[in-house]
């Protein structure tokens, strides 16, 4: 599994790269719709003790995997507004197995998406001019990679929701995803910097592996 961000402070975008090893994209990290059996109270009693652990950690090992717990509270903070990326994953999954001859896997577990994109590759010499309409509302694109071989986008209501170009399965967050983000890290660097004001002389100078003013935060997970 791996983990990056890029994108931070371009506007209207932000990219977590998020795969498992087998090549799926990783839910852990990416949102997708659902609904959290927790609280707005719950949800801000862990945010604000994930701060604190983060704000009082003196080692690099503990802060990266603190860092790893926010993404994944983050992606179940904005459950309720996200799109439903794992639907159209599979929506897509089943366009590109439609696309082919139904090869099934050999022992190798569930084919992945570039399992189906790197089967269909050379069968169709159009492939990247195709755009994909799913049933969920989102349409698919296929475009080639420099590397060779196809990747996949995966577009809603105009935004990237899901992406793999060679790197990992990435997203872009929609506006609501954005605003819910905000809010997120808002009761999040509020405690964190309260715990870091109010602590002792030690404690304010440690090295914040974690300081919110470099996108390094999210990409340490």
């Amino acid at each position: 599994m791996s983990i990056s961000l890029s994108g931070i402070g371009a506007i209207g975008k932000e990219q977590l790269i998020s795969s498992c090893s087998n090549g799926e994209p990783n839910w852990s990290y990416i949102p997708t719709k659902g609904e959290s059996s927790k609280t707005q109270a719950e949800f801000v009693s862990e945010i604000r003790e994930l701060a604190r652990q983060a704000a009082t950690t003196t080692n690099k090992t503990e802060s990266e995997y603190i860092s790893k717990q926010v993404l994944c509270l983050r992606a179940e903070y904005l459950s309720d507004v996200a799109p439903d990326r794992k639907q159209l994953y599979e929506q897509a999954k089943n366009t590109m197995k439609n696309q082919g001859s139904n090869q099934k896997c050999k022992g190798c577990g569930e084919l992945t998406l570039l399992d189906f994109l790197e089967k269909a590759e050379g069968k169709n010499s159009d492939f990247a001019e195709k755009q994909f309409v799913l049933a969920g509302g989102g349409t698919l694109n296929c475009p080639i990679l420099t590397s060779g071989g196809y990747g996949a986008e995966i577009q809603y209501q105009g935004v990237k929701v899901l992406s793999n170009l060679g790197n990992g399965w990435g997203y872009e967050m929609t506006p609501a995803e954005l605003a819910k983000k905000d809010e997120f890290y808002s009761i999040y660097w509020s405690e964190y910097n309260s715990v870091k004001e109010n602590g002792s002389s030690e404690l304010r100078e440690m090295p914040d592996y974690l300081d919110q003013d470099r996108p390094s935060f999210e990409a340490r997970a």
